[in-house]
């Protein structure tokens, strides 16, 4: 009975302090050493979150850039694709405004297009709006009065617009020589090219008129 006593004592003993024990947790030292790990883990996992965010959001400018510039190579083929003549010889198929200033370029380019969706001919103006930086194709049916029945459309953002025309010579040439007489059949250019530039990279377009003589 006495043994039985003895070895109970020594299990509560033993108990106790295992219980002790787990009421006393973490030391200090370790609590420190836990918050230190912790710290470095969210400082590592912030700076890659960050650099990460960058990347993204550059690759995503650089994406919508290409499609902006995409976009406008598909307008600008398919308005000189449908360009034609007019019998109202007042209207010139092709006209092109030249303002040079130093590397940068806002030229004005005017077409006559057959515009899908529309009975008649349209007039289509292309320049580059420098208050925004983003260059505008405007429409309008070819004899409705300036800025009557106007459409525009913004084609991205260029700090650059220079348009330049073939000639029979195989020349690029600022522009085509007006005709003496209005009842001769216009003179079309072999091409047309245009370069812009997006956020400091030029692109450019080669456009063949397939009105040009051979």
């Amino acid at each position: 009975m006495q043994k039985m006593s003895l070895r109970s004592f020594c299990l509560n003993i033993k108990s106790n302090k295992v219980k002790r024990a787990n009421i006393e947790g973490f030391t200090l030292l370790e609590v420190l050493m836990a918050l230190t790990v912790f710290a470095l883990i969210v400082s590592v996992v912030y700076i890659a979150l960050g650099t990460s965010g960058e990347g993204f959001k550059q690759l995503q400018a650089s994406r919508d850039q290409m499609e902006q510039s995409s976009w406008l190579g598909k307008q600008l083929r398919a308005d000189v694709n449908s360009s034609c003549n007019s019998s109202l010889h007042d209207l010139r198929p092709i006209a092109v405004k030249y303002d040079a200033r130093g590397s940068i370029h806002v030229d004005e380019l005017s077409l006559l297009v057959r515009e899908a969706g529309h009975s008649g001919l349209s007039l289509v103006h292309y320049a580059l709006d420098e208050e925004k930086g983003v260059l505008i194709r405007a429409s309008r049916m070819a004899w409705a009065r300036d800025g009557e029945g106007l459409d525009k459309l913004e084609l991205g953002r260029v700090s650059s617009f220079h348009v330049e025309l073939m000639n029979h010579d195989g020349q690029w040439v600022q522009n085509i020589p007006a005709l003496a007489d209005q009842q001769i059949a216009f003179d079309w250019p072999k091409a047309l090219r245009v370069t812009i530039v997006q956020a400091h990279r030029e692109r450019q377009w080669i456009l063949p008129f397939f009105l040009a003589k051979p």
